[in-house]
């Protein structure tokens, strides 16, 4: 799906995700750190049909694919994305780890929840490894908590992680 008009922050232009955003969008998922926690496969894991679900993102019928980008210069710095399913969005969000702790996740999720809220959104959730403190941390400040556990599975290892559903009600 594609956005009809960009979100917008003070700091970001938040928009869909194209083709040409395939190598940041791979450098970034694929990085051991930055992917950490992520089901996405660490770069030399990248097999075929992982790089086949990647080159549909572009107008997947599934739902949103997002890249956030610095409005200053045009730099990408992060992606998003957000499935609708009966009044429900549930979304998943990476901020380049050379851009942590300067707040662009907290825009990027606030410009989320106004599209939601904005498209006649019921709730949102979002899937958060237990052990990814800095996202469960940003996912509490906008009021989400937690729904019910989890436990999924990164690309291509034999990588479990235990995680919980956050929901946060709008109605």
């Amino acid at each position: 799906m594609l956005l009809d008009k960009s979100l917008e922050t003070p700091r970001l232009t938040i928009r869909s995700w194209h083709m040409s955003d395939r190598d940041f969008t791979l450098s970034l998922w694929g990085d051991r750190e930055n992917g950490r926690f992520m089901c996405d496969p660490v770069r030399e894991n990248m097999d075929e049909t992982y790089l086949k679900c990647v080159d549909e993102m572009e107008d997947s019928p599934e739902g949103y694919y997002l890249i956030a980008e610095l409005k200053e210069n045009g730099m990408s710095v992060g992606t998003c994305c957000i499935f609708p399913e009966n009044g429900n969005y549930d979304i998943g969000y990476c901020v380049s780890k050379d851009r942590w702790k300067e707040g662009l996740g907290t825009e990027m999720i606030g410009a989320i929840i106004r599209f939601v809220k904005k498209s006649g959104g019921r709730s949102v959730t979002g899937e958060v490894a237990d052990g990814n403190i800095a996202s469960i941390a940003l996912l509490r400040k906008f009021g989400f908590s937690e729904d019910r556990k989890t436990r999924y599975k990164k690309w291509g290892e034999e990588t479990y992680f235990d995680a919980h559903y956050y929901k946060l009600d709008l109605e």
